[in-house]
């Protein structure tokens, strides 16, 4: 996200307060099934509510804004399922952790980095990593799941800024993922 902590704090603040009443309809279920592989499917139901509103809220901006992509609509869906890594590991990277993760990533990315531990017995620490790793975790999950290669590519590198040298299809899907994502 390109914001300055100042700027941060009053978003994230509105964003926890959506996310403490976000809820997904059995209608968007629905479109949700419609977009994705079964397996696929089965990794966005691991999301909390919470994450599929605001996956939700990045699909329905990228449509708002007439971007057709099947492979950008999957991306869009499952762009943060890789934070289910650190449920599984027991450290839910629920809405309690992320905005000061984000604000702490913003003013002191450093100490985020130094404090961040790959070992899944590594508690909070490895809840930090997964914070910092979940596009590469999730673009993993992705493929496995039957994703095509570019959607996997959007979901790994949401984050990228700069943005990789990629073809100008690629990068385009990929500018309008982080700018849905940003605004969401």
């Amino acid at each position: 996200m390109m914001q300055s902590l100042r700027g941060a704090l009053p978003y994230r603040l509105r964003q926890f307060m959506n996310g403490l009443r976000a809820e997904v309809s059995a209608a968007e279920q629905a479109i949700v099934a419609a977009h994705l592989p079964p397996a696929a499917y089965a990794l966005f139901q691991q999301m909390p509510a919470d994450a599929q509103r605001h996956s939700l809220n990045v699909l329905a901006t990228i449509q708002a804004a007439g971007v057709a992509d099947a492979d950008l609509a999957v991306a869009a869906l499952l762009h943060d399922v890789g934070k289910v890594a650190a449920a599984q590991a027991g450290h839910p990277l629920n809405l309690w952790w992320r905005g000061p993760l984000v604000l702490l990533e913003l003013g002191a990315p450093w100490l985020l980095r130094r404090l961040a531990a790959p070992n899944p017995r590594g508690g909070w620490r490895y809840l930090l990593h997964v914070h910092l790793e979940h596009p590469a975790i999730g673009a993993a999950w992705a493929e496995q799941a039957g994703c095509s290669p570019l959607a996997c590519w959007l979901i790994g590198h949401h984050q990228a800024r700069p943005a990789p040298v990629a073809s100008p299809q690629a990068l385009t899907l990929l500018h309008a993922l982080q700018k849905a994502d940003d605004r969401h």
